[in-house]
């Protein structure tokens, strides 16, 4: 039996190779996110451990509601740094931390680009025992107005030793925006150009206290060598049991220290790889419909046979058991391209980030014993699973059908599978909508989707006959009895037609449902800007890592032109709520000022908020069982815990703002100073272009900083927007490649088991030609078929999405009409592609051998 099994496999190789390639594509992404996110991880970690090997201890405030490294922590008295080198047994030496966000501008007067790493300002240190840097070319700096760079950083940006560049920080307290400094030299960190891939500026350590921090004598953390027999662990429970740490500070070991700065990146990579795994599951749920597809269609053809098999004595379970076997045969090759193809996918993914910016530390590939069971096992469930109905089908043939040519495996009603298709569907539904109605409910939406597909995928055999009538119902007027033929084939078998189709219809179904959430989204902002937001002009940094120095904003409200109180800058970060799990995010501002640009009503008190209070959306106290000048517990990243007193509540912008507090009371809990956003009104009867060419002069030198009026503001929302739902088509890209595989393959068995009668089309007078059109476009109502379900489940999908995402700004719902019609335009063009080889299969086919084919 294993020998007619294998002998069965290679007689179809071509056909279960196609069905293999859905496999492939599926595994290879699985595969190459596992060795990409393993590849980082090993790279950023001896990239970490290399910067830390020889702290012993790091000495830092703690950050009560976030772990992340990038999050504020109290900044420690530069005195602690004689204290512990003098006070606490077993420290060889206390070397103060500067650190902070510091760009560069070139010699051309440009910012030099940083990618997406957050550029970096330090002290030098590098002198000291705990450093891990080392002068790679010029000296280090030792004076004001003198700077070192990474080698990474000056070799991307074609630096030399002795140019003159600008810096721009944060922390600067001056009005003038940037200062100008010599470099001096280029150095390694842990012997590596770039460490972590970032851009890093080394200072003097008083021009980086000056610059980097909004405090004088402090530092932002202090790394202790040990003396020689001591360990990082006894030597931090020293640290921890001298009583000299002030409160709010803690004593870790370089161990964990490096430990912390890998779980920081590990959350940053978390994103990417479930994004991809997301990707890749959904390859393979379409790569089983065509897996499913495939073995059906060879089943129905090899039924003489089966039942010769039968007849010579093999057993229901022997046959079903071959089948299985051969989809066992076709998952182990599949996984197994597939793994080395993952591999190779690793290495583009790892150079198309650094083609996008994404500066990476060198590191060989990481290939784990995970990855490999992990594809093997995908791998092969899928289409073992994919294989289960086909070969159970298989073990139903009699051994008397091998006398009979006109034999047909029987098929169950349809009533069964309406039924089933429209319970699941129901039930997939109402998982989908609760899922998006519950915090942390991805889980349930996933499911929802799945059974979604599933249940429209039972139900489609119903509806394709009638459905596929009205997509052909002008083939036949256009192109005659070639276009009756080609509708005709379509609706022959409506099994098969809906399952081809339903491969499509998954990946269609998401582009739909992803088209009308970026377009909700953008047409959301739009009406947001001109019906909540007041500002006239709005100036955001231009990357996500960097801040606005405060002067800016105290510049601009001097400005003629500006209305009083015009100016509102705005800052905010996360803090930790009693009753709320988790982090949200507080604003801080002026609460006048903000009211009135983003259009606050107040429901209750007053929004002239002082210190120790704090304000919040309406709905939110409702949440809380909160009213007005009851006490709320938070706590604050920097400070901890603090009780404030609820001032007032408000409605009009939920979406934007939904807790508010002072400027001054969120300068007591955390040592930043810098904005994230500054708003601009223009006074009554001010010319704007007069205002805008003077807010530009006051940016001019900042070139981190964006200023735009409502419209550019707007533009750059989407363009945000696009990039990011440009990204999700590109991914999607691949489940409607495999679907374009599936119809392929659908209409090449199709070709084979219809050899006869094409041959019977060509004999009574059909041409080559109108043999190949007749195959064209059947592929295209086939592919019109799954266009027409996936944008119907697509657009379910979209409104579902869009309205549990209401509360967060997604406040309009908007249909991409132009964009749904080139989903379907594109089903068609694919059904097109995917025609073009079984159909010239077909017009070439010799008439006579094709007509005495059985």
């Amino acid at each position: 039996m294993l020998r007619a099994t294998l002998r069965s496999l290679f007689a179809r190789k071509l056909r279960l190779l196609l069905s293999a390639l859905a496999v492939v594509l599926g595994v290879s992404f699985v595969a190459g996110t596992l060795v990409l996110t393993d590849t980082l991880n090993a790279t950023f970690n001896s990239s970490f451990a290399a910067q830390t090997k020889n702290v012993a201890v790091a000495v830092r405030g703690i950050n009560h509601v976030s772990t992340a490294d990038t999050d504020d922590r109290a900044l420690l008295p530069a005195a602690l740094e004689t204290t512990l080198k003098t006070k606490v047994d077993g420290v060889a030496d206390a070397v103060g931390q500067v650190s902070g966000s510091a760009r560069l501008i070139g010699p051309n007067g440009k910012l030099i680009e940083a990618g997406t790493a957050a550029p970096q300002g330090i002290n030098w240190t590098g002198d000291r025992p705990t450093s891990a840097e080392t002068i790679a070319d010029g000296r280090a700096p030792k004076a004001t107005d003198e700077i070192a760079v990474d080698k990474g950083t000056a070799d991307r940006a074609k630096l030399r030793v002795g140019d003159h560049l600008y810096v721009i920080t944060t922390g600067q307290q001056t009005k003038d925006p940037s200062e100008r400094f010599t470099l001096v030299g280029t150095f390694r960190t842990g012997g590596q150009d770039s460490p972590s891939g970032a851009m890093v500026t080394a200072f003097w350590t008083p021009d980086a206290q000056r610059l980097l921090l909004t405090q004088p004598d402090t530092f932002t953390a202090i790394y202790l060598a040990a003396k020689p027999g001591v360990t990082q662990q006894a030597l931090a429970a020293k640290v921890q049991a001298s009583g000299v740490l002030p409160q709010g500070v803690e004593a870790i070991t370089g161990t964990a220290l490096a430990a912390s700065h890998e779980d920081t990146v590990k959350q940053s990579l978390s994103f990417l790889s479930t994004m991809l795994l997301i990707f890749a599951g959904i390859s393979l749920f379409v790569g089983a419909f065509i897996i499913f597809n495939t073995f059906t269609m060879l089943v129905a053809q090899r039924v003489r046979e089966l039942a010769l098999l039968r007849a010579l004595g093999a057993s229901r379970a022997q046959v079903r058991v071959s089948v299985q076997a051969e989809a066992l045969l076709v998952g182990i090759v599949g996984s197994t391209i597939g793994l080395v193809a993952g591999v190779s996918l690793a290495h583009l993914l790892h150079a198309a980030m650094g083609a996008f910016g994404v500066v990476l530390p060198p590191g060989g590939t990481v290939f784990r014993a995970r990855t490999a069971v992990v594809a093997y096992a995908v791998g092969v469930l899928v289409t073992s699973a994919a294989a289960v109905v086909p070969a159970y089908k298989a073990a139903t043939v009699p051994p008397i059908a091998a006398l009979r040519d006109t034999y047909t495996i029987p098929s169950r009603s349809l009533r069964t599978r309406a039924a089933a298709g429209v319970t699941g569907a129901a039930l997939g539904a109402a998982l989908v909508v609760y899922g998006l109605s519950k915090s942390g409910g991805a889980g349930l939406v996933g499911g929802g989707a799945v059974a979604i597909f599933l249940g429209i995928a039972a139900l489609s055999p119903v509806v394709a006959r009638p459905v596929t009538r009205v997509i052909g119902a002008g083939l036949p007027r256009l192109f005659g009895v070639t276009g009756r033929i080609g509708l005709q084939n379509a609706m022959r078998n409506p099994r098969r037609t809906s399952a081809t189709a339903s491969a499509l219809m998954v990946g269609l179904a998401l582009v739909s449902a992803f088209a009308i959430f970026g377009q909700s989204i953008k047409e959301s902002v739009r009406v947001t800007v001109s019906d909540s937001l007041r500002a006239d002009y709005f100036l955001n940094p231009t990357s996500t890592t960097d801040q606005i120095n405060d002067s800016v904003a105290q510049t601009i409200a001097g400005l003629p032109g500006v209305a009083k109180n015009g100016v509102v800058p705005i800052r905010g970060g996360l803090i930790t709520i009693d009753g709320i799990k988790g982090p949200v995010s507080v604003l801080a501002a002026d609460p006048q000022a903000v009211a009135s640009v983003f259009e606050l009503r107040t429901t209750g008190g007053k929004l002239a908020l002082g210190d120790g209070q704090i304000a919040m959306d309406e709905a939110q106290a409702s949440r809380l069982h909160l009213a007005v000048g009851q006490p709320v517990h938070v706590t604050f990243g920097t400070t901890g815990a603090a009780t404030l007193t609820l001032a007032a509540t408000f409605t009009g912008s939920s979406a934007l703002v939904k807790f508010l507090v002072s400027t001054s009371e969120w300068a007591k809990h955390t040592p930043s100073t810098a904005d994230a956003m500054v708003l601009v009104k223009r006074a009554p009867g001010a010319d704007p272009a007069t205002v805008l060419a003077a807010l530009q002069k006051v940016v001019e030198p900042f070139p981190n900083l964006l200023l735009t009026d409502q419209t550019g503001f707007v533009a750059q929302q989407e363009k945000t927007v696009d990039q990011l739902i440009g990204l999700v088509y590109v991914l999607l890209a691949l489940a409607v490649i495999i679907a374009l595989f599936g119809i392929v393959n659908t209409l090449a068995l199709s070709v084979i088991e219809r050899t006869r009668e094409i041959g019977l089309l060509r004999a009574v007078g059909l041409r080559r030609g109108q043999m190949w059109l007749v195959i064209v476009l059947e592929s295209v109502v086939i592919a019109l078929f799954g266009a027409t379900l996936g944008v119907g489940v697509g657009s379910f999908l979209g409104w579902a999405l869009v309205s549990a995402l209401k509360s967060q700004g997604i406040t309009t719902f908007a249909y991409p009409v132009t964009t749904i019609a080139g989903v379907l335009i594109m089903g068609g063009i694919l059904g097109v592609v995917a025609a073009l080889a079984p159909a010239l299969r077909a017009a070439r086919m010799n008439v006579l051998h094709a007509i005495s084919t059985t």
